[in-house]
């Protein structure tokens, strides 16, 4: 499948690919603190962890203007607008912005069977106006469905596809990605595949706080030593999906190809948030062996890389037992995390993930994954012929080759995307 239209809006202003590359080139950490008019930072934050109500952290990658929204162009009241989820009215303008990326005219798409999945997991918005029931109005269930955020795009755009929201917690966009990707390989001739995460007030810091998943010290450090969680961002992404030889025939500019996707589940594990290395793995076999796809060919494999003290060493156990295990001695597989630049954007990460790869594969160089010395002791990198990109290092080859892209649920929902240079103009 072809990625021919981009969207994103991404922690530090971000907006676009050409300013993605360049923040990961300079090696630019892009993580902040929650601004003050969406919460005070201040009041709900303590050093003690077990202090009831309070986060660990409020460090943050987060977009500069999440108020802003052009209801007029969308046809929208601004009173209908306010009640919208931000997600929503994030999506809408990514949509606009990655269709025009695709060279289409809004009006030739409208009752095509072009499908939206969009990969959300995040209520908070909802949960802020139950929370006054005063501003509860006719809008306000509308605006907060979950389903929605892929409902609304459908109509705006008067899309007639499939339409679906796609909750698998942080690997929801890959998921959703993946699903897009079997509605075209069914006949489909068009998708939007999107993810999306807005962070708007202090519940869910708290909540990962307490379940020891933020990190204290406010950095997402992908196979160090110091690892200690991971920090929330948001942000969102849309892309415009065909199929590959209907790209070419319509003359589209591709920016990458996606040569095979899958998901699965980690079954019983000893918790519902502790992942399976093994389940990891056999979902990396299995994508490759049914896509015929060498994974001697991978040049770069975008990890999952939260930073956290038990993810990191099972994805690099399934990583090297499925992917590089193969590799000679001496030629260890170049992994990396963007969530060191941008924090973890949670529903939308998979496909944050995926935009760096795709760049990767274009510009030939891997960026330099942030804070990952010393190390981590508890990943034998040398066993596991594995190498994190510390240094902005070039690719093995100057064409061709592949990248890997895997994301993961903290429900067991597993999910990897593998991605191939565009065709030759």
């Amino acid at each position: 499948m072809a990625i021919t239209g981009v969207g994103c809006r991404l922690p530090g202003g971000l907006d676009g690919l050409d300013a993605l590359w360049a923040a990961l080139l300079q090696g630019r950490d892009l993580v902040t603190r929650m601004p003050a008019e969406r919460f005070d930072a201040d009041a709900f934050t303590a050093a003690d962890p077990r202090r009831p109500g309070r986060t660990c952290s409020a460090a943050a990658g987060v977009l500069d203007d999440l108020a802003a929204f052009d209801a007029e162009y969308f046809s929208l009241s601004p009173r209908e607008a306010a009640r919208m989820d931000p997600q929503q009215r994030l999506l809408l303008e990514l949509a606009a912005e990655a269709v025009d990326d695709a060279g289409l005219d809004p009006a030739a798409l409208a009752g095509t069977g072009t499908g939206v999945f969009v990969g959300v997991s995040n209520n908070s918005y909802g949960n802020l106006q139950f929370s006054r029931l005063e501003t509860v109005d006719r809008h306000t269930m509308t605006g907060i469905a979950s389903g929605n955020t892929a409902g609304r795009l459908s109509h705006v755009l008067d899309l007639r596809g499939p339409s679906m929201a796609v909750d698998t917690a942080c690997s929801s966009s890959l998921v959703a990605l993946h699903q897009a990707c079997a509605y075209l390989g069914a006949g489909g001739e068009a998708a939007l595949a999107a993810g999306v995460n807005v962070l708007v007030g202090p519940h869910e810091f708290i909540g990962f706080s307490k379940a020891s998943m933020l990190s204290p010290t406010g950095r997402c450090r992908a196979f160090s030593a110091d690892a200690d969680g991971f920090v929330r961002a948001e942000g969102g992404i849309v892309l415009v999906l065909k199929p590959l030889a209907r790209a070419l025939a319509d003359g589209d500019r591709v920016h990458a190809v996606i040569v095979a996707t899958g998901t699965n589940s980690d079954g019983r594990t000893p918790g519902l948030a502790q992942p399976s290395a093994a389940a990891q793995a056999a979902l990396l076999r299995q994508v490759y062996d049914r896509a015929a796809l060498d994974p001697r060919e991978l040049l770069y494999v975008e990890a999952h890389g939260t930073g956290t003290p038990v993810g990191d060493p099972l994805e690099c156990e399934a990583v090297s037992a499925a992917l590089a295990g193969r590799r000679r001695p001496g030629q260890p597989l170049p992994i990396g995390s963007v969530k060191t630049n941008l924090g973890h954007l949670e529903s939308a990460s998979g496909l944050a993930g995926l935009l760096k790869a795709l760049l990767v594969l274009r510009h030939r160089v891997v960026p330099a994954s942030l804070y990952g010395h010393p190390a981590n002791p508890a990943i034998d990198f040398t066993r596991l012929r594995l190498a994190p990109v510390l240094t902005a290092t070039p690719l093995a080859t100057a064409s061709g080759g592949l990248a890997g892209v895997n994301s993961f649920g903290f429900g067991g929902s597993n999910a990897h995307a593998v991605l191939a240079p565009a065709p030759t103009p």
